[in-house]
C-alpha cells in the first residue's frame, strides 16, 4: 500500500507541475490563437488520438498487467508496435488531404503530416513507459513528463508568437516527443527489447486484441463525436466546445491524473497478491469523490470570472458550456478507476463489451444534439455520463468485486457534505456582489481561498478518510525533511 501511495504522490505531483505549466501556456496562447484556428487543431488531435490507440493496441496495459513478463514477450510487444506504427503513420499521411476536404478545415492536411513525425517514436516510447509504470518508477516518469511539457509549452508559445497559428501545436508535439523519447531511453535503457521477434506473439495478441480494442472503441467514439460536431458546425464552434470541455474536465484531469496513472499498476498488483479489491475500490471511490466533487462544484460557481480572467474575451461563450458540462461530470463519481480494475483482473473481454455499450449510448446522443447547437451538445453530457457510470459500475460489481449500491452510497455520502461546505462561502460572495460577472481577480482568489479552508475543515470535522491521507502525506514530508537535515546533532 505504501508503494501505491508513493506512486500516486509522484504521479500527482508530476501532473500538478505539468498542469501549472500548461495553464500558463493556455492563458498566453488563448489570446493569440482564436477559436476557429484552435478548432482545426482539435479536429487533428481527435484523429491522432484514435491513431495512437490503434498503434498501442493495448500492449502497454499488457506489459503492466501480465504476471510473468519475459524478454520474449517484450520483444513481441515491440514488434507489434513497430508494425502498427508504420501502418498507422502511412494511413495518417495518406488520409490527411481527404479529412481536410471532408471537414472543410483548410490546413488540417499539413497539421496531420507534421504530427506524423513524432508519431513514429511510439514503438520505442510505449514499451519503455509501460515498463517504468509496472516498476512503479513514477518519480522518473514525473521528470520525463515535466521536462517534456516544459519543452512543449515553450515551443508552442514561441511558434504562436511567430504567427504559426494552429500549426504551433504540431511543432510543439515534434519537440516534446523527441525530448520525451530521449529521456525515457536515458532512464530505462532497455535496448535488448528492441529486436524483431514473433516469439510469444499469440499471448500478447490474445490480451491486446481485447484490451487494445477497448481503447480503440473509446477513442473512436470520441473521434466520431468530434467529427460529428465538426460536420454540423464550423471549426470555431468545435474550438469553443472543446475548450469548454477542457475547462470542465480540468479538475478530473489534474486531480485524477496521478490516480489514473497508478490505478492499473496498483489494481494489477493487488489482484496478483489476491488482496481485498472491494476495500481498494470503495476506498478509492470515497477519496476520489471527496476531491473531484468540491472542485467541480466550485468551477460551476466561479466559471464566469475564471474564464474571463484566464482565457480572455475570445472565449466568453464557453462560460455556460463549462457550467453545463461540469454539472454533468458531477455524476461521474468513480472517474478513472472502473476500467483499470476490470483490466487488472484480466477481464479484458468485459471491458471491451462495456466500451461498445458506452459508445452505443454516446454517439447517437451526440449526433442528435449536434443538430441543435453547442449548448445542446453540452447538455448531452448529462445523460451520457449518467448512463455510462451506471454501466461501468455495474460491470465492476458483476464481474470484479461484490458490493451493493448501498455500499457505494455510504462511500459517497461524506463527500456530498464536504462539497456543500466547500461552495457555501463562494456562493455567499457571489450573492453579496450581485452575481459572478461582478467578480474580479481578487474576489475570485478570496472565494477560492475560503473554499479551500472550508474543504479542509469539512474533511476534518466529518472524519473523511481523505483527511487521514493528507495527514500521512504531511508526516512523510516532515520526516523526509528531518532525515535530510544536514545540521549535526549537538554533543552531549
Amino acid at each position: 500500500m505504501q508503494k501505491v501511495r508513493a506512486a500516486v504522490v509522484f504521479a500527482t505531483a508530476d501532473k500538478y507541475f505539468s498542469t501549472g505549466i500548461t495553464l500558463i501556456t493556455t492563458a498566453i496562447v488563448a489570446r493569440i490563437i482564436n477559436p476557429a484556428e484552435f478548432g482545426i487543431s482539435v479536429l487533428g488531435g481527435a484523429a491522432l488520438l484514435l491513431a495512437g490507440m490503434v498503434r498501442d493496441a493495448g500492449t502497454s496495459a499488457y506489459i503492466v498487467q501480465t504476471p510473468d513478463l519475459s524478454l520474449a514477450k517484450l520483444r513481441a510487444v515491440f514488434t507489434l508496435n513497430l508494425i502498427l506504427t508504420f501502418i498507422v503513420t502511412a494511413s495518417i499521411v495518406l488520409s490527411a488531404p481527404m479529412l481536410e476536404r471532408l471537414l472543410n478545415s483548410p490546413g488540417l492536411n499539413i497539421y496531420l503530416k507534421i504530427c506524423a513525425i513524432p508519431f513514429t517514436f511510439g514503438a520505442i516510447v510505449y514499451p519503455l513507459h509501460a515498463l517504468m509504470a509496472r516498476d512503479f518508477a513514477f518519480g522518473k516518469l514525473a521528470v520525463v513528463n515535466i521536462i517534456s511539457t516544459t519543452f512543449n509549452s515553450t515551443a508552442l508559445v514561441i511558434t504562436a508568437f511567430m504567427g504559426a497559428s494552429f500549426l504551433s501545436f504540431a511543432y510543439a508535439q515534434v519537440v516534446s516527443a523527441l525530448v520525451g523519447t530521449l529521456l525515457l531511453i536515458y532512464f530505462r535503457p532497455s535496448f535488448e527489447i528492441f529486436r524483431f521477434s514473433f516469439a510469444s506473439w499469440k499471448q500478447v495478441l490474445s490480451f491486446s486484441v481485447f484490451s487494445g480494442g477497448t481503447g480503440i472503441i473509446q477513442s473512436a467514439a470520441g473521434v466520431i463525436s468530434v467529427m460529428t460536431v465538426g460536420a454540423f458546425m464550423p471549426p470555431a464552434m468545435v474550438g469553443l466546445l472543446n475548450r469548454a470541455s477542457m475547462m470542465a474536465q480540468f479538475p478530473e484531469r489534474t486531480i485524477m491524473a496521478g490516480v489514473s496513472a497508478a490505478a492499473l499498476p496498483a489494481f494489477s498488483q493487488a489482484a496478483r497478491e489476491q488482496a481485498d479489491l472491494r476495500k481498494y475500490y470503495l476506498g478509492a471511490v470515497e477519496r476520489i469523490s471527496g476531491l473531484i466533487w468540491p472542485c467541480l462544484a466550485l468551477l460551476i460557481v466561479l466559471a464566469d470570472p475564471i474564464i474571463r480572467i484566464f482565457l480572455g474575451d475570445f472565449w466568453l461563450e464557453t462560460i455556460p458550456l463549462v457550467q453545463i458540462i461540469a454539472g454533468g461530470l458531477l455524476l461521474n463519481f468513480p472517474p478513472g478507476i472502473n476500467y483499470p480494475i476490470i483490466i487488472a483482473v484480466g477481464a479484458v473481454r468485459r471491458a471491451m463489451l462495456l466500451s461498445i455499450l458506452q459508445a452505443a449510448v454516446a454517439l447517437p446522443l451526440v449526433a442528435i444534439s449536434a443538430q441543435y447547437g453547442i449548448h445542446a451538445v453540452a447538455w448531452a453530457t448529462w445523460p451520457i455520463v449518467a448512463i455510462n457510470v451506471v454501466l461501468s459500475t455495474f460491470f465492476v460489481k458483476a464481474y470484479v468485486v461484490k458490493f451493493s449500491w448501498k455500499d457505494v452510497s455510504y462511500a459517497l455520502f461524506p463527500s456530498l457534505f464536504v462539497t456543500l461546505a466547500t461552495i457555501a462561502g463562494p456562493l455567499f460572495i457571489v450573492h453579496f456582489l450581485g452575481g459572478a460577472t461582478n467578480m474580479g481577480i481578487l474576489e475570485c482568489m478570496l472565494a477560492v481561498s475560503i473554499a479551500g479552508v472550508s474543504w479542509i475543515a469539512a474533511l476534518c470535522l466529518l472524519g473523511h478518510p481523505l483527511y487521514s491521507e493528507f495527514e500521512r502525506l504531511f508526516r512523510s514530508i516532515i520526516g523526509y525533511l528531518r532525515r535530510s537535515d544536514p545540521t549535526p546533532e549537538p554533543d552531549v
